[in-house]
């Protein structure tokens, strides 16, 4: 084709589509090697091109372990975001050094019952379940009336 009459369908395609061009080479490659399951999640909504050119990154097997990874993540990060909040809000306050002690102890009765996870955030948050809480032991531990 003469120079003149050349097109770029990619630029096209994206004008059309209200999107960048680098999106439709996104796009492209993403239904050509992300697994189902991300391709699913693209068109709901629980995940984005970007996240979902990462994972196309990966092979197909690990492309879902890591997607489950990170949606594990996104929403304990939500749960904590808005555990946080709510302790703002109640003005809770749980003597550190007592609740660690208690955890320690909980996880000597009942090993693997206390769980770490290391996040994403740039702190250290620690969330402790009702079930601890509620715990008569504990009560007495972390001096909850």
């Amino acid at each position: 084709m003469p120079e003149a009459q050349r097109i770029d369908v990619r630029k096209e395609i994206a004008e059309i589509a209200g999107v960048s061009a680098r999106n439709v080479t996104n796009v492209k490659m993403i239904l050509e090697y992300a697994h189902p399951k991300l391709k699913e999640a693209l068109r709901d909504g629980r995940l984005r091109i970007n996240r979902a050119i990462q994972f196309c990154k990966l092979p197909r097997a690990e492309q879902l372990e890591q997607f489950i990874r990170y949606s594990e993540e996104r929403e304990t990060d939500k749960v904590i975001r808005r555990s946080i909040d709510g302790l703002k809000e109640e003005k809770t306050r749980l003597d550190i050094v007592a609740v660690l002690d208690a955890l320690q102890q909980q996880e000597g009765r009942q090993p693997g019952s206390v769980v770490v996870r290391v996040g994403r955030l740039q702190r250290t948050v620690v969330l402790v379940g009702r079930d601890l809480l509620t715990a008569t032991h504990s009560q007495k531990e972390l001096k909850l009336p």
